[in-house]
């Protein structure tokens, strides 16, 4: 099947052997995600409810009666397209609205399949679909009720949910038909059930239609209308989000550059509209999914390693998210790990708030920035000062107050953070310091899941380096010695029981070789000196090296490491798979160090993250990971620190 990315003079093209999809959002939690054959249940049109939080399927597939062999994907970016053979499908998911615009290139008939339920639901019984017409749209109702064979009660009605749907030939029959699925993907993942019955629905007719979803109906219906009657208006407003998106400082910068290829430029794109499609941006929902289709959530430390690269698509939501989470710490000066409905929701979190400092970090060395221009143009003014025309000295009043102005938002944005962060900094003293280290209990770090007691409670590596990289930015603005002692110790004791000279363990009496060394290097480089990360690098890609260009997340040597993923099946999640976030970090900080000496890593790992993007899984997403034996698209369709850490390496790299 041929792929294309479709963007002008950078188009690309590539026949690939595997089931590819893509996936659409509309900003506020909502998305579709169609792949050539359906493969898993998260595959579908789903609706976010913005008030519980809670994600449910609508739509199981859209199959035109008679031929869906796919042969040619398009990726349009606000938009995809599929052939079949003459036919050719357009699917477009406009910002803001819980609506789906399906269009074909002439009046065919589609059937529609359904199986309405929560995301992670997967009950058979208690489904009751009810089909009816109202104000010219069809109206699908669908009822979940409990179910003595599954449930405790019998017959107790949990949720109801609508969709409304609109074509312009309002031609439809009812099929009435529940058929088995078999979704290869999720078994293969060990992610059962593997098999589901879904309800063929509607056999409909025409060449336009309108899905809209909600938990009202009026509301469905109310949207439905508004879509269909306003398609034109509303998909070029799609289109000229997207080019607003591509007028980017950043993006501008890359795809000028004539020395970075076409490939990686427009893996680039991808990486910063699928980002941007992780974003919710509502006025009384904001943030950032972790990933779709599993981690619709607002994870801290997924959110805060990606805020970097959020900022360069929208400085003022990574502001406001910034300063949401400097309000949200708590009181043992950790921040809560999600928000949103999941288990992980209660497990502790030993690192978000180190990244948080590492943003605030960043943040401060802008608003420094800003403040020297400043002092620029005061000392530019004081000069005009001293003529005496009237109208000049007006206009230096008028100056003279945008500048003090200015000057107390940023001297009230440094309390703030600094008053926040001395918060984290105590409770963190006072609740998670043991002999000067910071300790976390088990599955609190990043690598959050347990194998064989493998999991990570102690004294880690990167927790350490954190905690570091707070204590000196706690010293930058408050210039309190004690910062700058307590820099000092716990680096000396760092460096004394985690460096052996050739390797740096992943924790105190562990000395298993994991690529948390490389978010240690990105978080506090100090840590080493150049020379030291020089041989660290070395003797750990010697141990976590893969040929296709990642790291694995254990050493390949351990007994612990799995070489082909196993799915929901934690065994190789943290113990073998590669995950792109890490490798893209990787590459970033072997290149900070010595980006002659590991010049050939560096490369093949951009080039195998550019491969996954363009040409694996969900086209145009960055996956979580893959397998450690060969590149794969593996786990969660679009990743968001994936993504973003794709955007720094490709940033400072080339």
């Amino acid at each position: 099947m041929e792929v294309v990315h479709s963007l002008g003079i950078l188009s690309l093209n590539r026949n690939v052997d595997e089931n590819v999809g893509f996936l659409l959002t509309n900003k506020k939690g909502s998305y579709c995600s169609f792949y050539n054959a359906p493969s898993s249940r998260y595959q579908g049109l789903f609706y976010f409810d913005e008030k519980t939080m809670d994600m449910y399927k609508f739509i199981e597939n859209i199959e035109i009666n008679g031929n869906n062999n796919v042969f040619n994907l398009k990726n349009g970016f606000y938009f995809a397209e599929r052939r079949k053979e003459d036919i050719i499908e357009s699917f477009t998911m406009p910002m803001g609205f819980n609506s789906l615009i399906y269009e074909l290139n002439s009046d065919n008939e589609i059937n529609l399949f359904l199986d309405c339920k929560a995301s992670t639901g997967n009950r058979e019984w208690g489904r009751h679909y009810d089909i009816f017409e109202e104000k010219g749209r069809i109206i699908v109702k669908f009822t979940k009720k409990t179910d003595r064979r599954e449930d405790t009660t019998d017959d107790a009605e949990e949720f109801i949910l609508y969709l409304a749907i609109k074509s312009d030939k309002n031609a439809y029959s009812k099929i009435d038909r529940w058929i088995e699925r078999h979704y290869s993907y999720d078994e293969e993942r060990k992610s059962p059930p593997y098999k589901r019955y879904v309800y063929c629905a509607l056999r409909l007719a025409g060449s336009r239609f309108v899905f809209s979803m909600s938990k009202n109906k009026n509301d469905a219906i109310k949207e439905c209308e508004h879509v269909f009657n306003n398609i034109h208006e509303i998909k070029n407003k799609e289109k000229e989000d997207f080019l607003n998106l591509l007028k980017s400082e950043s993006i501008k910068k890359i795809s000028s550059n004539g020395k970075i290829s076409r490939e990686i430029k427009i893996a680039y794109i991808n990486a910063f509209n699928s980002l941007n499609n992780l974003v919710v941006n509502q006025k009384a929902n904001y943030g950032l999914f972790a990933g779709l289709p599993w981690f619709f959530q607002f994870w801290a430390r997924d959110t805060l390693i990606s805020l970097k690269a959020i900022s360069k698509i929208n400085k003022e939501l990574a502001e406001k998210i910034l300063f949401d989470y400097l309000n949200k710490i708590n009181d043992d000066g950790r921040l809560q790990n999600l928000v949103g409905q999941q288990n992980s929701k209660n497990l502790g979190n030993a690192d978000a708030h180190g990244w948080l400092f590492l943003r605030c970090k960043e943040a401060i060395e802008k608003i420094n920035k800003n403040k020297d221009i400043i002092n620029l143009i005061k000392k530019s003014m004081k000069s005009i000062k001293q003529n005496t025309n009237l109208r000049i000295k007006e206009y230096m009043k008028k100056c003279n107050l945008i500048v003090r102005k200015k000057e107390n938002e940023y001297h009230k944005t440094l309390y703030e953070i600094e008053s926040a962060l001395e918060k984290s900094m105590n409770g963190l003293l006072k609740h998670h310091t043991k002999a000067g280290f910071e300790v976390n209990d088990k599955l609190e770090t990043w690598m959050d899941t347990e194998f064989e007691n493998d999991s990570r409670s102690g004294i880690r590596l990167e927790i350490q380096a954190l905690r570091l990289s707070m204590y000196k930015l706690m010293f930058e603005i408050t210039q309190n010695q004690k910062y700058k002692v307590f820099e000092n110790i716990l680096k000396m004791k760092v460096k004394d029981k985690f460096w052996n000279g050739k390797i740096l363990a992943d924790g105190l009496n562990d000395s298993k070789i994991r690529p948390n060394i490389f978010i240690a290097a990105y978080a506090y480089p100090e840590l080493l000196t150049n020379k030291e990360w020089e041989t660290c690098f070395e003797n750990a890609l010697k141990k976590l090296w893969l040929d296709f260009g990642g790291l694995s997340t254990i050493d390949k040597n351990n007994t612990l490491f799995t070489e082909a993923s196993t799915g929901e099946n934690t065994k190789s999640y943290h113990r073998g798979d590669s995950w792109f976030w890490i490798n893209n970090i990787g590459a970033l900080t072997l290149n900070r160090i010595n980006k002659n000496k590991f010049k050939k890593q560096i490369q093949k790992i951009i080039d195998a993250s550019t491969e996954e993007i363009l040409w694996k899984g969900c086209i145009g997403c960055h996956a979580e990971l893959s397998s450690a034996k060969q590149l794969e698209s593996k786990g969660c369709f679009n990743q968001a620190w994936g993504n973003a850490m794709y955007i720094e390496l490709i940033d400072e790299v080339l």
